[in-house]
This record gives C-alpha cells, structure tokens and sequence, in this order.
C-alpha cells in the first residue's frame, strides 16, 4: 500500500505483509546486579533484555527444532539453562553458543534454582532425583544428588540460608536438608478428585521459611517451613496457578496461571481467634496477557510478566504503567534494496522477497529461500541492486546470485565458490553500491568482501576489533558514498572506520563512551554526521571529519503522550533536509526537526572546535533548539527506511498473523450465558 502524496510531503509504503508467528515465552531468569532479562521463548530462542534504561533485546541465542528450555538462572554474569533432553548447560553469551553441557542424573530436566550466595546450584529432573552442583570460581563441579522421590520434580527453590531445598511434585511439596540429602518434610496438597493428581508447578520460599505453593486446583497454599504443616490454603483461579512472584518486601503475592489474569494479594495482619498473625488478601486483578502468563518476576518494583502470546509486559503500580514487548526478531528483521526496489522480510526459518509496489502496482513476493535444515536464521541482508542475498544460521551462511525478470522466469544461483573467510556471521552488511560486504563474526572479527563487475566474490581484509570492543558489535551504519563505517557494540563503545587507499579500512575514531549502548544509529546522507539515540533517551550527533560532537540533549518524549519505557529503535534521516530527523520510538514515528535561531548561529560560529564528551549534561554540547512531533502511530512498528528523495518505507507486523495461530485462550462460562 502506498499513499498519495501532498505538497511538502512524501509517499508512505505501508508495508503489512510481515506474518510474524507468535513465540510463546517459557520461563524467566532475572540478574538484579547487571539488570540483565534472560527469557525462553518455545522455540528454544533465548534471549537477553537489557534494562538499564528502556529496555530492549540486546542478544538472541537461536533455538534449534525439538530443544526446549524448561529453566533459566544466573549465576553472576553466567546463564544457566535446563530442558527436556536432560542437560544442564552454560552459555557463553558473548559468542552466544554453548559453553559447557552436563548431563544430569533422571533423564529430563524440569526445573533449576540457586542459592542466594551463588554458591549451588539444584536441578530437578523427571526421574524424581535433585542433582546439586558447585558453581563456585567460574567453574561447574557435580556435589551430590539426593534421595530419589517417586515422580517428577515440577519446581525446586533454595531457602535462604542454602542449606534447605523446597521442591514441588505430584500431590506433595517436599523440604529437603541438602547436607544430609533426604527430605525431612513432606506436605500433602489434597485433590481435588480421586483420580486426579493436584501437580504443584511453583513454589516460593520467603525469608521467614513460609512456603507458598500454586497448582494444578487454582490453589495456592501456605506452609511453615519449620514445622512442615500447611498455615491456609486460598482458591485463587478456576484453573491451574502456573507461576508466583513476590515483592522484596515481600508484602505483595503475585499469582498467574492457565486463566489469563495476574492476581495480586497483599499481605496484612489479621486476627484469627485471640492471635494476629499475617495473611496474604486479594485485593486486584490485572488483565496484561490474552493467554496463559507462564512466568513472573520483579525487578526494583515492576512486575514481567510473559506467558502463550509471546509479549513481554512490565508493569508497576501506583500509579498503574504498563509497557508491552511484542515478540519481534532480532534487528533487523528486514532490509530495503534500495536500488531495486525489494524488500528482504527475515522469518525463524525462511526469507521472503517482496517487491514494492506504487499507486497503481500491487507489491508481490518474487522469492522464498528456506534454511538448511530448518535452522534458525541469525542475520541476513541483500544488496542494494537486489543482485546478491546473504543469510547465515549457527552453521551454515549461504551466498546466492538472484537475476530478477519483471513477468519472466527469475533465477537464484548458489555461489559455491567462496574465500575461506566466509563463516557463519551474526550481522551482515552491504555497501549502498552493492559492490562490498560486511560479515560480523561472533569471534569478533569483520571479514570485508568484494564483488567485481564479472561477479566474483573475493576477501578483502580482515579487521580484528578485539582491542576496541569487548562485547559483540550489535549497530553499524554505513555512510552513502561508502567511504566511513560506524559500529556501536554493546560494550558502549562506538568505532569509525574510513576507506583508505586501495578498498582497505582503518580506524578513524573512537568516540567517548556513554555508560549505555545505543539502541539507534544513522550517518547523515550529506555529511559526516553521526546520529545516535540510547535507551535513557540521550541523543547526539557527532561530526567525525572535525572530531566533535554538534549536539547533545534529551529526547523528551513523555511531553508526547509516549512511554519513557520504551527505545529509540531506528533514525531514518530526511534526504531532503539535513535538519530533520525521523525516529522509531515503540510503535510510532517522530519527527525531530532543529530550529536553530540566529544567535545560536554566531555562538556557533564563535565555539572553539574542541573534542566532547558523550557524558556531557545538555547545554555543555553544542545546543540547538529542537522540536519533537508524533508523525503517525502505529499498533506494530518494525522497521522504517527512506526511498528515494520522497518516498518511506514503513513495515508493519500483521496482528492478524499474531493472534490466529494462537491456541484457544481459556475461557470460563458464565452463568446465564451461551
């Protein structure tokens, strides 16, 4: 769809022929210390949030067909995770693969935990067998396992002090000494009919040793811990309670399940007979989730929450704030040809080539390239003349030669003939005259290819980046005459590369480092200016031929109506108008236009041109008066990219495609209703 275009305006594509599939999220491990998400998607994808700011996705470990991530944990700055095929695994999460795999003892693993001091860690599996590890000085050592139970452990938690483990199963929830290795208390849930097993799915262990359990009834029960005798036990849903979580003050139970509401009850103090004692009351429901909420957990008082439909919601209250996270892929998720007019959609397992149409042309798919095996594509891109594609999974990249023919008969021809050098990358990026590429290593090199005009593929440099970046290069940006390439890694450092003589890059600059990694960055067509947006919302532009910064400030975006929890994903530069600014704020578009007056012209002028720093408070940069205006609104924003001289490409997830694959959402009758 494109729209008409009006004087001193451009032409709009809307492109809404993304069918993204909903991917369902497992199961959550929180680090307080680094404000690291780890979540699980049933895909097997892992992937990490970075909530220091607004948060965003900053790593995407792919799953792989058959594998599922039944637990998460942290151990420091380490991931843990466990699934069906009864491994515990360490990832390595800055060349996102596996670091380390142990095979535990009682085949599938369910559940995982550990101690507050980071010391053990406790693996629950379907055999009924507790295996505990040390997970002290950087290393995995296997300690001990437990006495066996009949049945498979659902849920296992640490107490406290680590010398206790509280596990859920069928029909029980069971206390054990770990020092001794047998359960000591074993606390019976009751059924609700005979012939049904009441299957405990979570438990939380409060510091007090209060436990409190949810299962299989809508129930969620209390026990002492101590005493190993059940305090109360509160009807809380129609269906199965699937997750608990609690506050640090532990004053407010939040309880999710099968029925689609998060209940909170807070903790008060009644009188029962002549006592007082504490007791957990209802007090409201929040309806975030269409589906089952799977997981739960708090961070410095907000609420995430995440379950079947696949968003990531985070909630806090008073006042009641609630951000939603759609279940995207990682970025980018699609990629203009701009020369040649086609749309390159990245799906778990295929790619879709579209072309785009205009007022009188319908767009139509020209192409569809599954992966090797079904594997899950981690990046992908193709050339501006729409002449070259490339994707790449864990194992496999793949380099095709596409001739394109309007109503005639398309070729795609597999380049098999390749360098050594081209391995399996996580970003690939071409040149805007499709004549070089850039592959992104996970070992941290940039391998630099070349097309000649007989169309043959040859290495050019390597660049070693180990000495400017210690985590992995997540942005770049190339400007369009091809001569500068910037990379921002997540480390927060941003590079510059210049083409030298011969085709061969070399470091231009590094700019000073923000304490956050950008979440946007752009290279201004007409000039060497680099734009950059982070996720506390700082924006600066940063002129690299005379190595200084031209502007600093804050987006203020809460003066809009828009959410402060939500990034700048994308900068898309007006060609028209250096002064203007098209940012991708959650699922709108923002127009940042200067307005620079004429004083602020001769206090230019009369500055000296010295280096400055990318910390600096706004007004000690260069400062230029600016204006924020919502362009439009949108209810599924990926992506958004310049056409031409007036024409913009916006891409839109299509919700229908979110929601019609979705199993049916539990839904309890009403009386009096059909």
């Amino acid at each position: 769809m494109i729209s008409k275009t009006l004087p001193g305006e451009c032409k709009l594509h809307h492109v809404q022929f993304y069918n993204l599939l909903p991917r369902g999220i497992s199961c959550f491990a929180m680090n307080n210390g680094s404000r690291k998400l780890a979540l699980a998607r049933d895909d097997g994808t892992i992937e990490i949030w970075n909530l220091a700011g607004a948060p965003f996705m900053e790593k995407s470990i792919p799953g792989y067909e058959k594998v599922s991530v039944e637990a998460l944990a942290w151990v420091g700055d380490r991931l843990f995770s466990v699934g069906l095929a009864g491994t515990l695994v360490e990832w390595d999460l800055r060349q996102l693969a596996v670091k380390s795999t142990i095979l535990v003892t009682g085949n599938s693993a369910w559940c995982l935990d550990v101690s507050k001091d980071e010391k053990r860690l406790a693996v629950g599996t379907e055999g009924g067998y507790i295996n505990i590890y040390n997970v002290e000085n950087n290393e995995i050592n296997y300690e001990k396992i437990l006495d066996k139970q009949e049945g498979r452990i659902v849920c296992v938690r640490f107490d406290y002090s680590g010398d206790f483990l509280v596990t859920g199963s069928a029909d029980a929830v069971r206390i054990w000494n770990i020092k001794k290795g047998h359960a000591v208390h074993k606390m019976t849930t009751g059924r609700s009919s005979r012939d049904k097993e009441t299957i405990v799915w979570d438990v939380l262990v409060l510091k007090d040793f209060t436990i409190i359990s949810g299962d299989s009834r809508g129930k969620i029960m209390f026990f002492d811990g101590n005493l190993g005798t059940a305090i109360d036990s509160i009807p809380s849903s129609k269906a199965d309670v699937l997750c608990l979580a609690i506050d640090d003050q532990e004053k407010v139970l939040y309880v999710g399940g099968v029925e689609p509401v998060i209940k909170l009850y807070q903790r008060v103090e009644v009188t029962k007979g002549n006592e007082k004692v504490n007791s957990f009351v209802r007090t409201l429901n929040r309806r975030f989730h269409t589906h089952d909420v799977k997981s739960l957990t708090m961070h410095h008082g907000k609420l995430i929450s995440g379950g079947v439909d696949g968003s990531l919601i985070m909630s806090s209250f008073p006042p009641l704030i609630v951000d939603k996270y759609l279940p995207y892929l990682g970025s980018p998720s699609s990629t203009l040809a701009v020369g040649s007019r086609m749309l390159l959609l990245k799906y778990v397992n295929y790619l879709e080539l579209w072309t785009l149409g205009s007022q009188t042309v319908e767009s139509d798919k020209i192409l569809q390239i599954r992966s090797k095996l079904d594997e899950h594509i981690v990046a992908c891109s193709i050339s501006s003349d729409g002449k070259w594609i490339i994707y790449s999974s864990d194992s496999t990249v793949r380099l095709f030669r596409f001739e394109y023919r309007s109503g005639g008969q398309s070729r795609l021809i597999r380049q098999r003939a390749v360098p050594d050098q081209f391995e399996p990358c996580y970003r690939v990026e071409f040149t805007h005259d499709s004549k070089g590429v850039f592959l992104f290593k996970a070992s941290g090199a940039i391998e630099y290819f070349t097309f000649n005009e007989e169309g043959d593929f040859d290495h050019k440099q390597t660049i070693e980046t180990g000495k400017w970046f210690a985590d992995r290069v997540h942005l770049t940006a190339i400007s369009e005459d091809d001569n500068y390439l910037v990379c921002a890694s997540l480390c927060g450092a941003i590079v510059v590369f210049k083409r030298e003589k011969f085709g061969k890059w070399k470091r231009l600059t590094t700019l000073p480092k923000y304490k956050l990694p950008a979440t946007a960055i752009a290279i201004q067509p007409n000039s060497p200016v680099l734009a950059a947006v982070f996720p506390d919302h700082k924006i600066f532009q940063y002129d690299f031929s005379e190595y200084k910064f031209t502007f600093s400030s804050y987006l203020k975006m809460h003066m809009l109506g828009a959410s402060i929890n939500k990034p700048v994903t994308g900068i898309v530069f007006d060609l028209r108008n250096d002064d203007v600014m098209i940012l991708q704020h959650d699922s709108s578009l923002v127009v940042s236009q200067f307005e620079e007056t004429e004083a602020d012209h001769t206090q230019r002028k009369r500055r000296n041109s010295g280096k400055g720093s990318a910390d600096e408070e706004d007004g000690a940069s260069p400062s230029r008066r600016y204006s924020l205006k919502v362009l439009k609104a949108y209810t599924r924003l990926v992506s958004s990219c310049w056409l031409g001289n007036d024409e913009l490409v916006v891409v839109e997830a299509n919700p229908l495609s979110m929601v019609e694959h979705l199993p049916p959402a539990y839904r309890r009758k009403v009386f009096g209703t059909a």
